[in-house]
């Protein structure tokens, strides 16, 4: 477990994801999720780390759901993430994102007419207040993404 007093990077120049995001009050569920899972908080701590893009549950998203438990923290966390930077541009033109999740996909639609990204028929993104960082992209969605079933893949 990663302690609370964690020290964020000042300037924005340098400053990784989890510096950017971990102000944010809204995301707080998240990030308690995220520092639960040493391995991925070092991945999105890190101004390193390869480009990523995240996509970050809303407090609200976890209300409807059970929180992830202990044994599947890291699946969880891999599933939101996405090994290669996706501005709102290029999001709106993907059709599925390869996870870091056993190379699991979300499916993205783009509604033209509602100017809005649904990944896996669920999930707005807020493509309005991305937060960028040195190591990658983060949006917030307002429901957690879960796995479709094999019957809402046909």
């Amino acid at each position: 477990m990663i302690k609370a007093d964690v020290l964020y990077a000042k300037d924005e120049s340098v400053q990784s994801l989890f510096d950017r995001i971990a102000p944010d009050p809204s995301l707080s569920t998240f990030l308690d999720v995220l520092t639960g899972e040493e391995d991925m908080f070092q991945m999105l701590n890190s101004t390193r780390s390869q480009s990523l893009t995240i996509f970050c549950p809303v407090n609200q998203a976890f209300h409807d759901h059970t929180e992830p438990t202990r044994a599947n923290l890291r699946e969880f966390l891999q599933y939101h993430i996405v090994p290669d930077y996706l501005s709102p541009d290029k999001l709106k033109s993907m059709d599925r994102l390869k996870t870091l999740f056993r190379d699991e996909t979300i499916r993205v639609h783009y509604y033209f007419f509602r100017q809005k990204i649904m990944l896996n028929e669920m999930a707005t993104v807020d493509t309005g207040h991305a937060v960028e960082a040195i190591n990658g992209i983060a949006y917030k969605i307002d429901q957690l993404l879960v796995q479709p079933t094999p019957l809402l893949l046909q």
